[in-house]
């Protein structure tokens, strides 16, 4: 993955920006909440640049997507 990683050391495995402490789950979470990539950007994470922000929402909608296909394989 060029945007996500996991790794044991960092915030207990959860899936994070490459080289952050910053989850997956807090900034779908914030987008949930009606933020944007760009406040997002802006407001909390300036070091990112919006295109680290994008490609890392995208890469965790494409793991859940293969996730979710898998699963339904499984079940077949």
């Amino acid at each position: 993955m060029k945007y996500l990683e996991s790794r044991k050391e960092r915030v207990g495995g959860e899936l994070t920006i490459k080289g952050t402490r910053i989850t997956v789950s807090q900034v779908i979470s914030m987008l949930a909440h009606g933020f944007t990539i760009e406040e997002l950007h802006n407001e909390w994470f300036p070091h990112l640049s919006t295109t680290t922000l994008k490609g890392a929402v995208e890469e965790a909608a494409q793991c859940l997507s293969a996730q979710a296909h898998a699963k339904d394989v499984l079940q077949t």
